[in-house]
């Protein structure tokens, strides 16, 4: 196994909403732009910081304690659909524009479930982690916003608060699987040398707005994200990359019985 003592870097770095059962989620949104270089932080703390507020503005945590855990990090992705799900802002968009609106009440916290990627290869998960999020705009420095947050107690029991993978398979790139409400049957999923997914509906099934599930290797990012509506009236391609950066294509084909 390789050495894990000098990990310094972050080389993924994805979110998603926390499962409807509190555990971790699973239509993970990966940070294409990405954080500021040398910003994410996953600690332990023995020192109080400011309250977090609920959006009532309530105490959701009084301060944070010793043996409590922090995850913060400098996001310079100023996307407004990836600000908007970290600050509950409003996303509109025309012709001429993507806009972001702070919302009205900016005291509430989000929560998301996160995962990141080391140089090392090691893949850090928590299941409930909440945020409070500001932007840091100046002139003679990197526009970004800081993400501040605490590691929370899951709402599923017997949830872990995080976990970590050292990945022994890093240039994997696969779907494993593959589903959505509207399926007949399981997915077929073939891997080398064809990479292909097949999936059969009910005649009637309109093909053009799905919403799958997809879980792919460990570390690994998927492009078109799980949980996107996508049309599948012609084969749809995803991209699938390696935790080492090596991508491969795989065809989903949706067919009508």
């Amino acid at each position: 196994m390789a050495d894990l003592k000098t990990s310094i870097k972050i080389k993924k770095f994805w979110y998603a909403d926390i499962a409807s059962d509190g555990g971790i989620g699973n239509n993970w949104q990966e940070i294409q732009i990405g954080q500021r270089e040398a910003s994410v932080q996953f600690n332990g703390s023995d020192a109080d910081v400011s309250n977090f507020k609920n959006i009532l503005g309530a105490n959701l945590e009084s301060a944070i304690v010793k043996g409590d855990k922090t995850m913060n990090f400098q996001n310079a992705n100023l996307t407004p659909e990836v600000i908007g799900d970290f600050t509950g802002g409003i996303v509109t968009s025309d012709a001429t524009a993507e806009s972001y609106d702070a919302p009205e009440n900016e005291n509430q916290v989000i929560e998301k479930s996160i995962k990141f990627l080391t140089d090392k290869n090691v893949l850090f998960r928590m299941t409930r982690v909440s945020f409070d999020s500001f932007p840091i705009i100046n002139d003679d420095d990197l526009h970004y916003y800081q993400m501040n947050s605490v590691v929370l107690v899951p709402e599923k029991a017997g949830e872990p608060t995080y976990g970590y993978d050292v990945l022994l398979q890093p240039d994997n790139n696969d779907i494993l699987t593959f589903s959505f409400v509207e399926e007949d049957a399981p997915a077929v999923i073939t891997g080398s040398p064809t990479f292909t997914v097949t999936v059969d509906v009910d005649n009637g099934t309109d093909e053009s707005a799905i919403i799958p599930t997809i879980t792919v290797s460990k570390g690994a990012s998927i492009d078109p994200p799980s949980g996107q509506v996508n049309d599948f009236t012609s084969p749809v391609v995803y991209a699938i990359e390696s935790a080492n950066g090596d991508t491969q294509n795989w065809t989903v084909t949706v067919t009508v019985l």
